[in-house]
Order: C-alpha cells, then sequence, then structure tokens
C-alpha cells in the first residue's frame, strides 16, 4: 500500500501524538525522521538530548 509523501507525513504525526509528543515535538521527529512512516522508540531520549521541550 502506498500512501505518498502526504500520507507518510501523516502517519508519522499521528505515531509521534499516540507516542505523547506535543506539536513542536512532533515537528522535530518529522524533520529528523524524514524517509521513514514511524518514529524508533527512542525518539523521548533523542528530544531530552537535543533540549526540544
Amino acid at each position: 500500500m502506498s500512501t505518498g509523501r502526504f500520507g507518510n507525513r501523516a502517519l508519522k504525526f499521528v505515531d509521534a501524538y499516540s507516542m505523547g509528543l506535543n506539536g513542536r515535538q512532533a515537528v522535530w521527529a518529522s524533520r529528523k525522521y524524514h524517509g521513514h512512516r514511524v518514529l524508533p522508540m527512542s525518539i523521548l531520549e533523542e528530544l531530552d538530548n537535543a533540549n526540544i521541550v
């Protein structure tokens, strides 16, 4: 199933919000993992290291 560029971006935001990220954190994660549909489980640790609140 091909979702296209918009679909991939939407899936990343849905995944980010389900992990408890806020909008700013979701944007940062979406840019960092631009080639992936879902975010890694270590994303919260990476946000802490990058000081993204």
